[in-house]
């Protein structure tokens, strides 16, 4: 229902407007339905039955434990799942051509110079971005934070979805994850981000004619514009397609609030829910995040202040509005129990 409701709105938005060349769905099936309907299920497929194998060498043990790990509940769980995956990538689909539309709502980016003066007021007089440009101008340090910020990251954001919507370790919170993931995507990266459209440190001077207050960032960054995850370079490409108008697998800029900080929140609250470890390795992660995306001039560092704000508002609510729809969390998930059990005999 969820995406349904926001999906219609993107759409009637998009023709409203008569900009209908926003939308962004054919991209998102091309690149996330090969990923979450064939290649994760085979993945997953494929370690199960090494875990299998690996466990015993007597065939018609094997053959017990597969029967058992293929049980009805779990394939209805994954056939569930998978229908939930589809789901999301509509979903991403909406979020992308939602972003496409915002300049065009709001007729262009009308809140980067008040950000960027919050941002220098609330650290002591400095942008952060060009200082942290300054303080650090290693291209080590660079190669690696823009690898973290476009693939780890990405890992990290796109993956946990799959197996919270698939792997019975996930009951406890499935729901709550998923209603969560949403109201982010839906209230931070849309609602917030088209209320005080902004392009961010990199597009500065393209919408401000201010070329100068953060010019040492794209200097810095040029040094990695070879690389394969290149900030630069990604940003060109998201300025190229804002200028001529056209979608594409992520395209549409918007600064405030930061998605990347927003979707490491989200996942740093839920692990910490299985292990306190884990969750210190996520909010750890979060600071990280938010560090890599001033530092390579994507956001203010208000965005992602104001992320960590909101989701942690957002994950309050559905803890209380959501959690007793669930199950209890259940330590041991079944079908880990039927693959790791000692052989009979």
């Amino acid at each position: 229902m969820i995406v349904a409701v926001y999906s219609l709105l993107v759409l009637s938005t998009a023709i409203a407007l008569n900009q209908t060349d926003a939308l962004s769905y054919r991209s998102y099936f091309a690149k996330l339905g090969p990923l979450y309907l064939a290649i994760l299920p085979i993945a997953g497929f494929s370690l199960a039955v090494g875990v299998i194998a690996h466990r015993t060498d007597d065939w018609s043990e094997r053959g017990r434990m597969t029967h058992e790990y293929l049980s009805s509940e779990t394939v209805g769980r994954v056939v569930a799942g998978l229908l939930a995956m589809v789901s999301f990538i509509i979903f991403m689909g909406s979020f992308t051509s939602w972003k496409n539309l915002m300049p065009a709502i709001q007729d262009g980016f009308q809140y980067d110079r008040a950000q960027a003066a919050i941002d220098r007021v609330l650290h002591l007089g400095a942008d952060p971005g060009p200082a942290l440009v300054r303080l650090l101008p290693f291209p080590q340090l660079l190669a690696a934070v823009e690898w973290n910020y476009s693939v780890l990251w990405s890992l990290f954001g796109f993956l946990p979805p799959f197996f919270v919507a698939t792997h019975k370790a996930a009951d406890g919170i499935r729901l709550r994850y998923l209603v969560t993931l949403a109201a982010t995507w839906i209230v931070v990266g849309s609602l917030l981000a088209c209320a005080f459209l902004s392009a961010g440190p990199a597009f500065y001077g393209s919408v401000t004619g201010d070329v100068t207050r953060f010019a040492e960032i794209p200097a810095f960054l040029a040094q990695g514009s070879s690389s394969s995850s290149s900030a630069v370079a990604f940003q060109a490409y998201l300025w190229n397609h804002h200028a001529a108008g056209t979608s594409a697998l992520g395209s549409g800029i918007s600064a405030f609030p930061s998605m990347h900080v927003a979707l490491a929140m989200v996942n740093a609250l839920f692990l910490r829910e299985f292990s306190r470890t884990a969750g210190h390795a996520g909010f750890a992660y979060v600071i990280f995040i938010l560090f890599s995306s001033v530092y390579l001039g994507w956001h203010y560092a208000i965005d992602g202040y104001v992320s960590i704000i909101a989701v942690l508002v957002l994950y309050a609510l559905t803890r209380r509005f959501v959690r007793g729809r669930e199950p209890l969390l259940r330590a041991e998930p079944l079908a880990m129990r039927t693959i790791t059990s000692p052989p009979r005999g």
